[in-house]
């Protein structure tokens, strides 16, 4: 058995945190899960069993020292285990499972170094569907996701990583597996998302966070956030329909239009269509 660690770093993540701990608990076990907390203070990171919590300090949020700490707490964490995966809390890295049953077998059949992942924004499309019961499994209640390029991160590795801020590159080319998913769940349902977007654009920046554009999502005002996260969707699914749940001619593009600059390997980060999630990915979470 490949012996596997997952990080993640948060700041209040009271919805999202409980997800990421629950899916990658069942599949790792608590005691190999890593949640550095950045300072919460609504009691989100106070209880969490067998998790490892390594607590920082919070005076402003930098995309910087995110990144070189988790950088060096993946590369430290490589001394102990064999294989080490990093998302942020509203990500979930899921093979296929059609193919593999778990993300154990999944990495005991697939030795390589590293691997980036299929990125998908699971959507909430109000013109369709109801608010999310958190009681019951998310994906049971989701049917569309947009593929987008910029989430096909390097989150899986069996190497030293030096991911670039925002996660979305690194030192090494994109090495996208067609069969290992990443599902980002911030525009899952609209109440939450509304709560957490007041979080993220309330909490306080670093000049060159923000004068660098880094995260700039995290930072829209409500107009900004519901148009290019709801309805610009709900728009592409009546204009398009959904495409089909195949995505070799935009991995084929992302590493074609890779490129290496300054020790990091940027990818093209607007490729996107809306897809149907397939039926069997519905008891994953």
């Amino acid at each position: 058995m490949v012996k596997t660690a997952a990080i993640t770093f948060v700041y209040n993540e009271f919805f999202n945190l409980p997800i990421w701990i629950s899916y990658f608990g069942r599949q790792l076990g608590t005691k190999n899960l890593f949640v550095v907390d950045l300072g919460t203070t609504d009691g989100s990171t106070d209880k969490l069993g067998d998790v490892n919590k390594i607590s920082v300090p919070r005076e402003e949020f930098d995309e910087y020292a995110k990144t070189n700490f988790i950088n060096c707490l993946q590369q430290g964490l490589l001394n102990y285990y064999d294989a080490v995966i990093y998302t942020d809390a509203d990500e979930l890295v899921v093979p296929d499972p059609a193919l593999y049953p778990d993300l154990n077998v999944y990495l005991e059949k697939n030795p390589r170094d590293y691997a980036s992942c299929v990125g998908l924004n699971i959507i909430h499309i109000l013109t369709l569907e109801d608010p999310l019961d958190i009681a019951q499994p998310i994906m049971q209640q989701r049917r569309y996701a947009r593929f987008l390029s910029a989430t096909c991160k390097p989150s899986v590795s069996r190497v030293p990583m030096n991911w670039a801020p925002g996660f979305h590159c690194s030192e090494k080319p994109p090495q996208i597996d067609p069969d290992l998913f990443l599902f980002h769940t911030k525009w899952m349902d609209f109440n939450l998302s509304m709560q957490r977007q007041k979080i993220s654009r309330e909490a306080a920046y670093s000049k060159r966070t923000v004068d660098q554009g880094m995260g700039a999502h995290s930072r829209y005002d409500n107009d900004r956030f519901v148009r290019e996260g709801f309805f610009d969707p709900i728009n592409e699914l009546m204009r398009d329909g959904a495409r089909k749940f195949e995505f070799s001619k935009e991995i084929a593009q992302i590493e074609a239009g890779s490129a290496s600059a300054s020790g990091v390997h940027f990818i093209p980060m607007n490729i996107a269509k809306i897809v149907e999630i397939p039926e069997r990915f519905r008891g994953v979470f």
